[in-house]
């Protein structure tokens, strides 16, 4: 059970609202888990995350990566802390309402929650506002609604082609806009000798894997792992334009998890995750890192960049013999571990 979930219900825990019946449609963005979900006959659950969505099928319930082209008497939305994602994810909410439908969104206080209310008035929609552990709940019937500004937050969310980095991506993923300071260090450090079968694990859009591409030709075949099922799709998206001719496989995967690296792989590229929404946790880090250490080839080369502060040395000289810096630089450093 999520504990944001669980929150988004308060209005119906309040009696503001009534809780959807068994045969109300009902669309649930980024979904996560509540016993609320097992009164509802077929919800569609839209949740792009592999750890996430996992709960949700353990649960009993099926899960989508993208909203059907249907009307849905209620949506419910778990705002991320992206501004620009959140916008995207309601105008998405809005597109699949059916008029006299209701949305309902929550999210925490320092993740989103505050903006909340005045997005709501932005998309001309008479909105309430409740609030409840730490959270915003923010609901309101749809009849009728600004459709320009509507229109302008999903066009800037959708997948599309970045004009700076000239590839495609989306609001959601890390660095979605951008390229990362700290990729782009490691970038700048890989050698030409790459060779075989490289995975990118936390490929995002694909920035390591296209900059390892442009210099090392003897990679044969890649594995593009993400915990995000739109990282991977867009991360193959944009190396099949550029380099169609590459074996590329897509895994879907928490490389925290015993099961979730597979390989065994010659070389690794690695800029790991260490958040949870807000809160910094290096122990995903080290979980991840410690995956790739069990899915290389035993003479495979782990290349690794991260935040200089984040406590990774003791985790990489207990797993690697070898372990080499190729860079320190703006905070952050890049390593190779054979």
């Amino acid at each position: 059970m999520n504990f944001m979930a669980e929150t988004l219900l308060y209005p119906y825990r309040k009696n503001l609202l009534e809780m959807p019946e068994a045969d109300v449609r009902l669309l649930f963005l980024n979904a996560e888990n509540t016993p609320a979900l097992k009164d509802v006959k077929s919800p569609v659950l839209v949740q792009p995350r592999y750890d996430k969505a996992r709960t949700l099928i353990d649960a009993g319930h099926a899960v989508v990566d993208s909203p059907p082209d249907e009307k849905f008497d209620t949506v419910w939305v778990l705002p991320s802390k992206d501004k620009t994602e959140t916008q995207y994810l309601l105008a998405q909410a809005l597109r699949c309402a059916k008029n006299g439908g209701t949305i309902v969104a929550a999210a925490p206080n320092d993740a989103g929650g505050r903006r909340l209310p005045p997005l709501f008035e932005e998309l001309g929609l008479a909105a309430r506002t409740e609030s409840k552990n730490k959270a915003r709940i923010v609901f309101a019937p749809v009849h009728g609604y600004d459709r320009k500004q509507a229109d302008l937050w999903f066009d800037q969310g959708k997948e599309q082609r970045v004009a700076e980095t000239g590839v495609f991506s989306c609001a959601g993923l890390h660095g979605w806009d951008k390229v990362d300071a700290g990729s782009a260090l490691l970038a700048r450090h890989l050698p030409a000798g790459l060779h075989g079968h490289v995975a990118d694990f936390g490929c995002g859009w694909g920035y390591l894997t296209l900059q390892a591409l442009a210099t090392a030709h003897k990679i044969t075949q890649l594995t593009l792992a993400d915990i995000d099922v739109r990282a991977i799709r867009i991360a193959a998206r944009n190396i099949e334009e550029k380099y169609p001719a590459m074996d590329v496989k897509t895994l879907w995967t928490d490389l925290t998890t015993p099961d979730g690296r597979r390989g065994p792989y010659d070389a690794i590229l690695l800029n790991p995750p260490f958040h949870d929404g807000t809160r910094a946790v290096p122990e995903r880090g080290q979980a991840i890192i410690a995956a790739a250490a069990q899915a290389l080839k035993p003479q495979g080369t782990l290349y690794l960049v991260a935040n200089r502060h984040l406590p990774y040395e003791k985790t990489l000289h207990a797993l690697f013999s070898h372990v080499e810096l190729l860079a320190d630089e703006d905070g952050f450093k890049a390593v190779a571990c054979r």
